[in-house]
């Protein structure tokens, strides 16, 4: 672990333990805006691993301007956590800590992906109750294109920092600098976006099923629900682990995983949308 990454657990152990609606009102502060065709954020954007042609997908959030329309229909906004849901929060939403490698700004790990949606629901119902979001915004897992969107952050690189992983240890936790998930969220450089922890820490939950080849994915951002439901149910996450090596936590990094399973290696990270 860095000096930098014990100083933050040292500072995160000695804070007074927060109460609900401060943890709340945090959480909610450390969403970042994303506007998928305006400013600087690209209406579109590839998919998946450019070194395997089959496996990507040009995913379109929303229509390009042209010369001479009126006005442009885009999809709403979407905003996406900074971190990955720390277990302080965690618990003061679900009453409990399954996590192995504790501490109250570590991301929450060893959780379901049915776990994942009912700390979503809880906590919309939450943020709704104290005012901290409007009635018709909920909190979700992201969609694999949300979640890969904004790990890339614009660029079309292996990482979101570019192509050389001799970089990595700047950051992201892998099996070269990591002995367990004990550093606080954010110890990390973040992304050109400012999204912490995207590479490498902890695999994160999305809300698609999963599906082998990316290019069959919806190409408009929308997770992907398999019909029917696979036996056992299998879920994708993203994003590489403390667990892996370097190579396995690029932007484009997907694995399978199957419910009932947990790990100490997976989390989560949420979006926040307006309601479907």
């Amino acid at each position: 672990m860095t000096t930098f990454a014990i100083l933050l657990s040292m500072l995160s152990a000695d804070t007074p333990a927060m109460n609900e609606l401060q943890l709340l009102k945090v959480f909610r502060s450390e969403f970042v805006a994303i506007t998928p065709g305006q400013g600087k954020f690209p209406a579109q954007f590839q998919m998946g691993d450019p070194a395997e042609p089959k496996q990507t997908q040009t995913i379109r959030f929303a229509d390009p301007v042209e010369v001479g329309k009126a006005s442009v229909a885009l999809p709403p906004p979407f905003e996406m956590a900074k971190y990955e849901v720390t277990q302080e929060l965690w618990e003061a939403v679900m009453n409990a800590n399954p996590s192995r490698w504790k501490g109250p700004r570590n991301s929450v790990e060893m959780i379901t992906r049915n776990d994942a949606d009912e700390f979503c629901r809880r906590v919309t119902t939450k943020l709704r109750a104290a005012k901290l979001i409007a009635a018709d915004q909920i909190v979700a897992l992201p969609s694999e294109a949300q979640w890969e969107y904004c790990a890339r952050a614009g660029t079309t690189t292996k990482y979101s920092f570019g192509d050389d992983a001799t970089q990595i240890d700047d950051y992201a936790w892998h099996t070269g600098n990591a002995a367990g998930n004990d550093p606080p969220v954010g110890a990390k450089k973040p992304n050109a976006w400012g999204f912490y922890d995207i590479h490498g820490y902890l695999w994160e939950i999305c809300a698609d099923d999963w599906l082998e080849d990316v290019s069959k994915l919806p190409d408009d951002g929308r997770p992907y629900r398999r019909v029917p439901p696979s036996n056992p149910p299998e879920h994708v996450v993203r994003g590489g682990s403390w667990k892996d090596k370097a190579e396995a936590s690029t932007s484009g990094s997907r694995r399978k995983l199957s419910s009932p399973e947990a790990d100490d290696a997976v989390g989560l990270r949420c979006v926040l949308m307006t309601s479907p």
